[in-house]
């Protein structure tokens, strides 16, 4: 018979502290900024898209991972081939690692801290100094896995996200000016609230949360609750209001960007924009102060990240060890991070059109898999009809070089004329739609099918 015993609240505000710690990043605290300013006056439909994929999906994700009862984006993507399983899980790795999400754990803090401080012609070089110094002690704190750092984690990462409720708290109650009439920029023009779910992607934290699941699962476990619908509901909770708090913060974040333009001009990138509202609130000090609790806090994600990384990969692919994988992973983001914030958002852009709609169609085909137990058909149908226009949705995104080319430009053609929410970024919605229900059409056949042949087996037999 299985242990159970009783959750506290106090132990559920830990485990979602926890989550929300892992999750609480750079471009969390950059990104809700940036569309404030951006968005202006209709800062509230955009940031609510924003939420979407930016707080609820990754709660799906976690919630995915508890109910069916898999150890990671390996074991959840199975079901549609071990071969695109391993593929996506490595994908998926080096998105959140060294490509995209680890170099700006640096780039960040260097913008709001030290970026607004320095010349643009000696920016280069600062940026230069910093990164090496910051991935420097990732390496070291990453191989040598120093306690320190959950240390630092545990007890700096609420410091800094207080500061950061302090700075949205004088800011409502001492705006620097209105978010009305402010003007609406770019995209923002075109539909507020979906660009703002495609500008939630850039926050990764969907991808990742399909490996977070399991460390909420055995943190749970570990306090002692051994029964399975126990688990999965206590991490669902715990998502949950990790979640809730997220979206707080972010709404906060993108209300005092769209008032900061009462006073200030609408700012290259979001760290920037930080750096110049906490400056106006607080001084330099002010700055300098939250600058190096970014930085702290910041490096404890690139720790946990690297090292998560490491161990996946030197599992998956032992011909390197555990620490060759680390330095690699911070060599990478450190050469990545001197191309700048930026570059690396933009860069990645293309990249995340792919490969967010196979993320969420694998967490929500997850979510309801206990309806079709799990049937390899209906996943393999609904990502079969999902790749093909994410794949367009990625080379739509890409470079002019490349999206303006004549193959990209007759695709890009066809599914603007012939199906539908191309033009808002979500061309693979309708056909993904269509995947999943021919795969249940093709499941239910299946099963009655096989109930005939039961059936009729049974009655030869009698």
């Amino acid at each position: 018979m299985e242990q159970t015993r009783k959750f506290t609240w106090k132990e559920l505000i830990v485990v979602a502290s926890m989550l929300f710690g892992m999750y609480f990043g750079a471009s969390n605290l950059t990104f809700p900024v940036q569309i404030g300013q951006q968005s202006g006056s209709a800062f509230i439909s955009s940031i609510i898209g924003f939420i979407i994929t930016g707080t609820i999906l990754p709660l799906l994700g976690v919630a995915a991972i508890a109910i069916t009862r898999t150890h990671g984006v390996y074991e959840l993507a199975q079901p549609i081939g071990k071969t695109y399983a391993l593929i996506f899980t490595v994908i998926l790795y080096i998105a959140i690692g060294p490509a995209f999400a680890t170099p700006r754990t640096a780039t960040v803090p260097f913008e709001f801290g030290i970026a607004t401080h320095v010349s643009a012609a000696t920016a280069p070089l600062w940026l230069f100094v910093y990164s090496a110094c910051f991935f420097t002690a990732v390496v070291l704190f990453s191989i040598n896995r120093h306690k320190v750092v959950d240390y630092v984690g545990r007890y700096l990462n609420p410091v800094f996200i207080i500061m950061v409720v302090i700075l949205i708290a004088v800011a409502i109650f001492k705006p620097m000016g209105t978010a009305a009439g402010q003007a609406v920029t770019g995209a923002w023009r075109k539909g507020a609230m979906t660009n703002g779910i495609i500008q939630g992607y850039q926050t990764m934290d969907a991808l990742a949360s399909v490996e977070f699941g399991i460390v909420v699962i055995t943190a749970i476990k570990a306090l002692g609750v051994k029964k399975e619908a126990t688990v999965a509901n206590l991490t669902v909770k715990a998502g949950i209001i990790a979640a809730s708090a997220m979206a707080v913060i972010y709404a906060g974040l993108a209300y005092i960007g769209a008032t900061s333009l009462g006073h200030l001009k609408i700012a290259n990138d979001g760290g920037i924009a930080l750096g110049q509202i906490t400056q106006y609130f607080f001084g330099n000090a002010g700055v300098y102060i939250l600058a190096i609790m970014a930085t702290i806090t910041c490096m404890t994600t690139a720790v946990g990240v690297t090292t998560s990384f490491a161990t996946a990969f030197s599992g998956m692919f032992p011909k390197f060890s555990y620490k060759t994988y680390v330095i690699i992973v911070s060599v990478i983001s450190f050469v990545v991070s001197n191309f700048g914030f930026e570059t690396i958002i933009n860069a990645a852009v293309p990249f995340l059109m792919f490969i967010y709609p196979l993320c969420i169609t694998l967490i929500l085909l997850s979510l309801v898999s206990p309806f079709f137990h799990r049937a390899r058909v209906v996943y393999i149908c609904t990502t079969i009809f999902t790749i093909v226009p994410a794949i367009v949705d990625g080379l739509n995104a890409a470079p002019a070089i490349v999206a303006k080319s004549v193959v990209v430009q007759s695709l890009t053609n066809f599914e603007s004329k012939y199906v539908p929410f191309f033009a808002q970024g979500f061309a693979w919605l309708a056909p993904a739609i269509i995947g999943f229900v021919i795969g249940i059409g093709v499941y239910v056949v299946q099963r009655v099918r096989a109930n005939d042949e039961s059936t009729v087996s049974e009655s030869d037999w009698s």
